[in-house]
């Protein structure tokens, strides 16, 4: 074995470096100068014993890489792997083993799982391409793994979407989610209320983006769905100083105490038991009957939706109160009009007009009235408008954020 850096010395990391190895085994003496090559490669070291000490410690913090010497006293080297790939949590930890010249118990040790072996008399350069080597291949892994697991997370979030539109006499219905990475913090609904065969409609945007922002997609959407419910209930009511679901019939209440209450409840409940995590999510949410073209609505903090007039005539929708999750027992607003024939409603989420052009420059509220005014006859035509529209603005730029659409266009009148 050549001659170690003093400690403290490194040399530049090398691309994966930074791992936290741990050595098994060795004379101290050994042991001690095998980690100060390890260090030397920008690596983080700790030590351990004997096989006992080193399961123990893998167990207790996460390890990228185990440099194992299978001679040390009281350490049977295949059994330690096999007891590794055995540990649901521990199975993919690569392992690089350490036998002298014995080839039998090197053989053994392959077989039990490790993921290569390194002489115990070496050159640094062979150690350096045996950490490389374990090291990327554990990456690769990794990469894998996450594919896999982001697809399947990909799939469930779908899931949560309305897999069609609901079909009523008198309005045309189209939506449209395009996450910014594999899973989304935006999300949409359309759903009647029965026996009124009224449509509520919901667009939200959760703060940030990714797997966090997409779990809590994924309870949003379920409250404003199981508090809307109209069998069974979605009052809210001060049950011992806080405010709670009560399953009731809401029959008799109007579009506008039915948001507002959806909207409470919402806002209350991630408030009071998810307040730490600091979520909240700006929504939409709008109840149409198709036959009068009335409608309700509530924007809790989010982005103001349009109604659209067949001139091209555009009116906002502004917030009537404030994002919900964040505080607790704050009160909802709900605004009003009536869509006449040729008349839509256009809720989208900002990530629409902050999409980015390969130059940087922000798609913009200008565009979006432009698109939308140049394709305002159906529901159909305003989503599909605009996101033709934003294709050829953004080109090959990569997403800036999640964008929603859903436009809701009244037939009859």
């Amino acid at each position: 074995m050549t001659t170690p850096p003093p400690p403290g010395t490194t040399t530049p990391a090398p691309d994966g470096a930074g791992a936290r190895v741990l050595i098994v085994g060795r004379a101290a003496a050994d042991r001690d100068a095998l980690g100060r090559h390890v260090q030397g490669e920008g690596h983080v070291v700790d030590t351990a014993d004997e096989g006992d000490e080193a399961l123990a410690k893998l167990r207790a913090e996460p390890f990228d890489l185990v440099l194992l010497d299978v001679h040390t006293p009281g350490t049977d080297g295949p059994r330690f792997l096999q007891a590794l790939r055995n540990d649901p949590d521990l199975a993919l930890v690569p392992v690089i083993v350490s036998a002298a010249d014995d080839l039998d118990v090197l053989a053994r040790c392959l077989e039990a799982g490790a993921d290569d072996y390194l002489p115990r008399e070496f050159r640094p350069v062979m150690l350096r391409t045996r950490l490389r080597a374990a090291l990327h291949r554990q990456r690769l892994r990794d990469a894998e793994s996450l594919t896999r697991e982001m697809a399947v997370a990909r799939n469930i979030q779908r899931d949560f979407l309305p897999e069609s539109l609901p079909v009523a006499m008198g309005v045309q219905l189209e939506a449209a989610l395009h996450p910014a990475l594999h899973v989304s913090g935006d999300f949409y609904d359309a759903f009647l209320l029965a026996p009124s065969g009224t449509i509520v409609l919901a667009v939200g945007d959760v703060c940030d983006k990714g797997v966090g922002a997409a779990l809590f997609m994924a309870l949003f959407r379920s409250l404003i769905r199981a508090s809307a419910d109209p069998v069974g209930g979605g009052a809210i009511q001060m049950i011992g100083g806080r405010r709670t679901l009560v399953r009731q019939s809401l029959e008799a209440a109007t579009p506008a105490d039915l948001l507002t209450r959806v909207a409470g409840f919402t806002n209350d409940y991630i408030a009071r038991l998810h307040g730490r995590t600091n979520t909240f999510a700006t929504v939409f949410l709008a109840a149409l009957t198709p036959m009068t073209g009335e409608f309700d609505y509530v924007n809790a903090g989010h982005v103001p939706a349009l109604v659209i007039g067949p001139d091209g005539t555009m009116e906002e929708l502004p917030p009537t109160g404030p994002v919900l999750g964040a505080v607790p027992d704050q009160a909802f607003n709900a605004g009003g009009g009536t869509l006449a024939r040729g008349h839509s409603i256009f809720a989208f989420t900002d990530g629409l007009v902050e999409a980015r052009s390969p130059a940087g420059e922000a798609f913009g509220a200008g565009r979006l009235r432009d698109a939308l005014g140049a394709n305002n006859t159906s529901a159909s035509g305003l989503v599909r408008g605009v996101l033709d529209e934003l294709a050829a603005f953004i080109g090959h730029a990569e997403p800036h954020d999640d964008v929603t659409l859903l436009a809701a266009t009244r037939t009859i009148g």
